[in-house]
């Protein structure tokens, strides 16, 4: 998801390398210098004076037609290397421009805290999830994720916890989802995940997870004074339900999980 500037580096380096694999141009070249070299030097070689007429004639006729062909042959192999070189620069050129362009336009999609798509991407993720879904005849599940009194979070403990806790609830998140899922940062505390070709039961089994390792954080955190939790909405696409249906689906089954759990607090307390 998120492409490193040493790697960027790498890649731009092979790609200019495949510009001087030139091995098979080069060895064309020489051969076709040896044999103008070897072309020359038989002509210096002959001595028409010491050679019979009949036979001298031909020879040099046939010697300097094969230096001609030699020059000829030579001559072409140096035009076309010199513009072979000059297609491959450009081409090389273009193809760093469409490398450099890419990476930056899927840095913008990403949300640089938590290293998650943006929302930005939610509208054009979802409607190609909506497609596949139709095409296929497959389901597909959204999880709403909401991080509980994260404002009590910023407020107690400062923005700079706040933005501990969101990185890290990111990499729960990652933790939790198949490589092909789509993490997608909706607001300041809140999570969409797009799981493919997933039914409720599969919904809630990431759901479940998702909790899990919340709890195994809270257990294992040594920075944060205070125990991290989530509610999640799950809502599953059928065929007919709009983009709207969907994140309002979800949005209601995870305030409804906030309420309960707000309400089994306060029973506690009591």
């Amino acid at each position: 998801m998120e492409f490193q500037p040493a790697e960027l580096d790498r890649v731009k380096h092979q790609i200019r390398s495949l510009g001087r694999r030139d091995w098979l141009w080069a060895s064309i070249a020489v051969l076709s210098v040896l044999v103008v070299a070897g072309g020359v030097l038989g002509l210096l070689s002959l001595k028409p004076a010491a050679m019979d007429v009949t036979l001298s004639v031909p020879m040099v006729v046939l010697v300097g037609f094969l230096y001609a062909a030699a020059v000829a042959v030579a001559g072409f192999n140096v035009y076309a290397l010199t513009r072979g070189k000059e297609a491959e620069k450009v081409k090389t050129e273009l193809l760093l421009e469409t490398l450099e362009n890419e990476v930056g336009r899927l840095q913008g999609m990403i949300d640089p805290m938590t290293r998650v798509y943006n929302r930005y991407c939610l509208e054009e993720m979802l409607q190609k999830e909506m497609s596949r879904s139709e095409r296929y005849g497959k389901v597909f599940a959204l999880i709403l994720v909401d991080l509980d009194k994260f404002k009590e979070i910023n407020d107690r403990f400062g923005h700079l916890m706040g933005d501990f806790v969101l990185a890290e609830v990111g990499e729960i998140l990652r933790s939790c989802v198949r490589g092909s899922d789509v993490i997608i940062r909706y607001g300041g505390d809140e999570f969409v995940l797009l799981l493919s070709e997933t039914d409720l039961l599969g919904a809630e089994v990431v759901a479940n997870r998702m909790h899990k390792k919340v709890e195994q954080w809270n257990a294992t955190n040594r920075v944060a004074r205070f125990d991290l939790s989530v509610s999640t909405g799950i809502s599953i696409y059928t065929e007919g339900k709009k983009a709207t249906d969907l994140i309002a689906e979800a949005d209601q089954q995870m305030y409804a999980m906030k309420h309960r759990s707000a309400a089994a607090r306060t029973d506690a307390v009591h």
